[in-house]
């Protein structure tokens, strides 16, 4: 089963809205709050929050590197992953030419349907359902090929063939365990939910840092450039969806098509 977190599972532009909402709120909470404490005590107009505001922004701002750069480098593995996966199976498919016609016809015709399911599985989405039926279907369809080959193998007194099929084809089957290894492993949703409790918190505290009239050009500058740095970092931390994707890529394993005209 190919599983995705709690949080892959909302879209990103709801989270992003969602965080856009709570920030401004926390903002007009934290400013109306010290509002009312300066009516009870005037004399909390003297004290200053800037200390304790300039942590929790330089907090958020290192959190917020932290967490780009973990979704950027899982991005660059998942495309990288996707370029090696269409290169071991295009060496395998190549490879079929050493073996007799009859071998060769068999293994092209296993070899196709394997491209076939591959490509559905990134195609589907985030119908997890379908992703892994095809996920299954690709990996029943490697095992046929794999069988064919080393019962070829016991009957071929020619070893170079063996030799030449036997780690590409453990290469094209291995890389799917690692892709789908590469999938799974995102930003735990623990460090996301840190991520916008600070966004919140931080937003609270400049609100109440600000006794006086509202800047709204400011404050919803704020907030809309720190929802859509957010948005950006879930947007790459998701390998399957999401106007950052491997679409690209992807495009490598649709062209193993080619192949087999």
């Amino acid at each position: 089963m190919i599983h995705l977190s709690l949080l892959q599972t909302v879209p990103t532009f709801l989270v992003a809205i969602a965080l856009f909402i709570l920030i401004l709120f926390s903002f007009l909470l934290g400013h109306r709050l010290r509002n009312r404490a300066i009516k009870r005590n005037p004399e909390l107009t003297k004290i200053d929050f800037n200390a304790f505001s300039g942590a929790f922004l330089a907090l958020l701002g290192l959190l917020l590197a932290f967490t780009f750069s973990m979704s950027n480098s899982r991005f660059d593995n998942r495309r990288e992953l996707i370029i090696e996966e269409s290169n071991d199976i295009g060496t395998v498919v190549l490879r079929t030419d050493i073996y007799p016609d009859s071998v060769r016809q068999l293994l092209r015709t296993h070899l196709k349907e394997y491209v076939e399911q591959r490509i559905i599985v990134y195609e589907v989405g985030m119908n997890m359902n379908q992703a892994t039926i095809h996920y299954l279907k690709a990996d029943s369809v490697g095992k046929a090929i794999w069988s064919t080959v080393a019962n070829y193998a016991g009957v071929d007194a020619t070893t170079t063939r063996t030799a030449e099929m036997i780690p590409a084809l453990n290469a094209m089957i291995d890389i799917t365990t690692t892709r789908r290894a590469a999938g799974e492993a995102t930003i735990p949703d623990a460090i996301m939910y840190f991520l916008f409790l600070l966004c919140i918190a931080s937003a609270f505290l400049l609100g109440y840092d600000k006794p006086n009239k509202i800047d709204w050009v400011v404050v919803i500058g704020f907030g809309v450039m720190l929802s859509l740095t957010v948005y950006a970092i879930i947007d790459l931390d998701r390998p399957r969806g999401g106007l950052i994707n491997m679409d690209t890529p992807h495009q490598k394993m649709v062209e193993l098509r080619d192949l087999f005209k």
